[in-house]
């Protein structure tokens, strides 16, 4: 005889209940990790614009001009001078002002 009060091991009951509750726990944390990705990618991109900024004023402060395309700072586009890309977001270069504004 088999005595079931000593043999040791889960049941397929329990398995089944730990495997939801991870699968819920790893529905609820990929979210949040792909949403911190996006954030990291936009502060970058951020960054990326005021260090292009402070190119461009760098340029002022030397030749009193600010720079007729963003090429003369080596930071233009290969197909377009006046356009600044970073990550997916593209920013549009104002000769007169200086200014780097999002399109």
């Amino acid at each position: 005889m088999i005595n079931r009060d000593t043999e040791r091991g889960f049941t397929l009951v329990e398995m089944a209940a730990v495997l939801l509750i991870i699968s819920v726990l790893l529905l609820l944390l990929v979210p949040s990790m792909t949403d911190g990705k996006s954030r990291a990618d936009s502060v970058s991109c951020e960054g990326s614009v005021r260090i292009v900024e402070s190119e461009i004023n760098l340029y002022y402060a030397e030749h009193k001009t600010y720079p007729e395309t963003l090429a003369v700072i080596k930071r233009g586009g290969a197909t377009d001078p006046l356009t600044y890309s970073c990550q997916s977001t593209a920013y549009t270069y104002a000769p007169a002002t200086g200014t780097l504004t999002k399109k």
